[in-house]
């Protein structure tokens, strides 16, 4: 009897919800985002399409408004007139449209936004602000609209007003390891944490992994599913070589190493499907030196490489391709883009980037990517900023540069330095033209940086920086030193006038040498993972080995 009672009661329940979830579903009204009609240059095109998506998400109140279908809102047309607007949402079933238009001469937006009901409801709103600050216009309005508009509750300009007065806006915490420090006087700030207090890592361990010391020093690191098994595997460059690794009951687990040319010399590693399979290839970016009279600079020859681990061994694609090759994430997709760049004459890179193509056991060059003076394939990354761009390079110096997207530098770092991998390369200061002489007159090097890294990490759709902050005195005295005892994982934000610090880890002995943001023990999260070689001191330099380093990002 109870179980046939439990039945009934369990069935009239369920009845009840569909009933509830489907009177839900019929009583959301439908709205519509048109694309924004657009007048500027053509690097900014791409606004109207991103500012139909971003309102769409934002304009969504679960059980009474929700966004038309895409097919019906391609066959629309923005209405011009109220009446418009009312006759299209009527031969259409729409409640709701939503339309407005974007104007940008020079770094200056103009904008203007217009909401119809088909009750014969409107609103109107119009602003000027530069480009920087169009994502919070844009935010606002959107509750604007929901408010007025759609009639949500808490959402006019009344109730947001009364909301301001009783609330503060609330405080943006970066991941809550405690091996990461926030930072103080800042919206970042943790109240908790005192740094004076907990400033060192000291013996514990909490929040972090640290693999077994690997007898030999590494230059790079990436970290993804390179052989197609639903596990991430580690990618290592090494003095012995191309190393492959998974983590495997608490340790690295060697997979296999292809070993390369004497004195190679390895820049940069990267992962990006190159064939479509959703397997990532391992494009990898180095130089040979081959030394020369005791006056002339090293004579340097690029080999880029394109391996595949698939079939669970390092196998070349692609081998000794004689130019550089990388991958930047471009905007306005920050999909990876394979680059290529040529050795200059007689610094190391020329002046000049392109996208490129492999196919075929070929690469074919692209278009030429934009980039602010001094800027390689190496040294800059593009760090999103609402529907823009920051354009971010690190110098000669290893300091911080930022530019706008029309590439105006806006700030740089004073005396701090980022990145600093080890890997110098030497190169003549001898002008072309001036004949080959008994020297070179003066030898320079050129300290390649190890990647930047930008995800958002303490706020949605804020993206941050992550670099390694060099910490060495001795790197303060010698201007050709690039090996750095110590260091620390900074993550910095674009604050409107420079690259402010959100976050930071607690200091790491010994030289940093590349970081990726990987989920490198497969458990579903990722984790900051540092590539770390340890440092035995000037006398022992040869005999630095590698230890790899993973930080849980919230515990």
């Amino acid at each position: 009897m109870f179980q046939r009672r439990l039945t009934v009661i369990l069935t009239a329940t369920l009845a009840l919800m569909l009933m509830a979830g489907t009177a839900m579903a019929q009583g959301a009204k439908k709205y519509a985002v048109t694309p924004f009609e657009y007048n500027g240059p053509k690097k900014f095109s791409y606004f109207p399409k991103a500012f139909q998506a971003s309102l769409n998400s934002d304009l969504e109140w679960p059980g009474h408004a929700e966004s038309a279908p895409d097919s019906l809102v391609e066959e629309l047309k923005a209405p011009t007139s109220q009446g418009e607007a009312i006759n299209t949402m009527r031969a259409s079933g729409l409640d709701y449209i939503v339309t407005g238009t974007i104007a940008i001469l020079d770094k200056e937006a103009t904008l203007s936004m217009k909401a119809y009901g088909v009750d014969g409801s409107s609103w109107t709103q119009k602003g000027q602000m530069g480009i920087d600050e169009i994502t919070p216009w844009l935010d606002e309005q959107s509750k604007a609209i929901m408010g007025e508009v759609f009639h949500r509750p808490g959402y006019s300009t009344t109730d947001q007003e009364v909301k301001a007065e009783k609330t503060k806006d609330i405080v943006q915490t970066g991941p809550t390891n405690p091996q990461f420090i926030q930072a103080e006087e800042r919206e970042f700030s943790a109240a908790s944490l005192n740094p004076q207090f907990r400033y060192e890592g000291g013996t514990g361990s909490v929040g972090r992994w640290r693999s077994q010391t690997l007898r030999f020093n590494s230059s790079n690191m990436v970290v993804g599913d390179v052989n197609g098994d639903g596990k991430n595997e580690v990618v290592l460059l090494t003095n012995v070589g191309i190393s492959v690794y998974v983590f495997e009951n608490g340790k690295l687990k060697h997979l296999d190493n292809l070993e390369v040319a004497p004195k190679t010399q390895f820049l940069r590693a990267e992962l990006m499907d190159l064939d479509g399979d959703n397997i990532p290839e391992i494009i990898v970016g180095s130089i040979q030196t081959y030394s020369r009279k005791k006056l002339l600079a090293p004579e340097i020859t690029v080999k880029s490489h394109i391996l595949s681990f698939k079939k669970g061994k390092l196998e070349y694609l692609l081998k000794n391709y004689r130019k550089f090759l990388g991958v930047l994430r471009t905007p306005p997709t920050y999909s990876p883009v394979l680059v290529v760049q040529d050795k200059g004459e007689p610094q190391v890179f020329t002046n000049k980037i392109n996208e490129a193509i492999f196919k075929n056991g070929d690469i074919t060059k692209g278009p030429a990517i934009p980039r602010p003076e001094y800027a390689n394939i190496y040294n800059m990354t593009y760090l999103p900023d609402g529907f823009g761009y920051k354009v971010i390079v690190l110098d000669d110096y290893h300091r911080i540069k930022v530019y706008d997207q029309t590439l105006e530098k806006l700030s740089s770092s004073d005396v701090d330095r980022y990145n600093s991998s080890g890997i110098g390369v030497e190169y003549s200061e001898r002008l072309a033209g001036m004949g080959p002489g008994m020297g070179d007159g003066k030898i320079a090097t050129y300290n390649v940086p190890f990647r930047m890294i930008t995800a958002p990490l303490s706020k949605k759709n804020q993206y941050e920086l992550l670099v390694n902050k060099d910490l060495s005195i001795a790197a303060q005295v010698f201007e050709r030193f690039t090996y750095f005892s110590q260091g620390e994982i900074h993550s910095l934000a674009w604050d409107g006038v420079g690259m402010n610090l959100a976050w930071k880890t607690r200091r790491i002995k010994g030289q940093v040498s590349d970081v990726a943001l990987a989920d490198i023990n497969n458990d579903g999260k990722d984790q900051l993972v540092v590539l770390l070689n340890t440092f035995p001191g000037g006398m022992g330099f040869t005999n630095r080995k590698t230890v790899v380093l993973a930080y849980d990002l919230n515990m």
